[in-house]
This record gives C-alpha cells, sequence and structure tokens, in this order.
C-alpha cells in the first residue's frame, strides 16, 4: 500500500550547501580523531 501513490522527493538544500555541510563534518571528526591519537 505504501508505494501506490509515490511522491518525488524534494531536496531542501541545495547541492553547495549539502557539500559544504559534509566538509564541516569531516573537518570535526578529523579534528576529534587526530586528538585521540
Amino acid at each position: 500500500r505504501h508505494n501506490e501513490n509515490p511522491k518525488p522527493y524534494r531536496w531542501t538544500k541545495s547541492a553547495d550547501d549539502i557539500l559544504a555541510s559534509v566538509k564541516r563534518f569531516c573537518q570535526k571528526a578529523e579534528q576529534s580523531l587526530c586528538h585521540e591519537i
């Protein structure tokens, strides 16, 4: 029943916004990993 009336997913952010968010996450994760060593 769930797929009887599918609706397309609508992105709420631009690709640039998503990539910037991923970049910030990677920078924070990298810093925290360096402190553990």
